[in-house]
């Protein structure tokens, strides 16, 4: 907590900002917990980690190295290469040579991945046309109308980050040499 004061009163502003993010945290908590209880499919496939469920649907748009994977998802790349190993096991992607980069290799989706990734798509599909029958039309408006303005916001904070990453490693990169 920052002490003392200043005439422009910038430390009890910084006190401010940091007790409203920290509530803010606090609420996010409850509400990301709150959510993902409500938007879980019934019969859930426990097989299925919503990591892993994130990696199929990449990889349904074509093959991908574990690095892109990873930068993508904004995810550490050993984590990445666990995921994507327990997939492997499970027959869901297998990996090929990457025909630019010999020393590399790309992960793509099997048959059976892609099958699986389609069933849990109709599973959610379902799941949530109920919970839209169950709301207004004006009601459903709404609810589509905030998804999108949190998704919007959530990829804004994201290239701000990233942005600010390559920025720091930029100066960390010159101060280095």
């Amino acid at each position: 907590m920052t002490t003392g004061s200043r005439k422009d009163g910038s430390f009890a502003t910084a006190d401010r900002d940091q007790r409203d993010l920290e509530s803010k945290l606090d609420q996010l908590g409850i509400l990301m917990r709150r959510m993902v209880r409500v938007v879980r499919v019934p019969d859930d496939h426990a097989e299925l980690t919503p990591t892993q469920m994130v990696v199929l649907s990449l990889l349904d748009e074509g093959s991908m190295r574990i690095g892109s994977l990873a930068a993508t998802m904004g995810a550490a790349q050993n984590t990445i290469s666990e995921v994507v190993a327990r997939l492997t096991r499970s027959g869901l992607v297998r990996k090929t040579p990457d025909p630019v980069d010999g020393r590399a290799v790309l992960v793509e989706l099997t048959p059976a991945g892609r099958q699986a990734l389609e069933s849990r798509r109709r599973a959610m599909r379902d799941y949530h046309r109920s919970v839209l029958k169950a709301l207004s039309p004006k009601e459903r408006h709404k609810f589509v109308e905030a998804f999108e303005v949190l998704v919007t916001m959530v990829e804004a904070a994201r290239r701000q980050m990233s942005k600010r990453t390559i920025r720091q490693t930029t100066r960390q990169r010159r101060n280095d040499t």
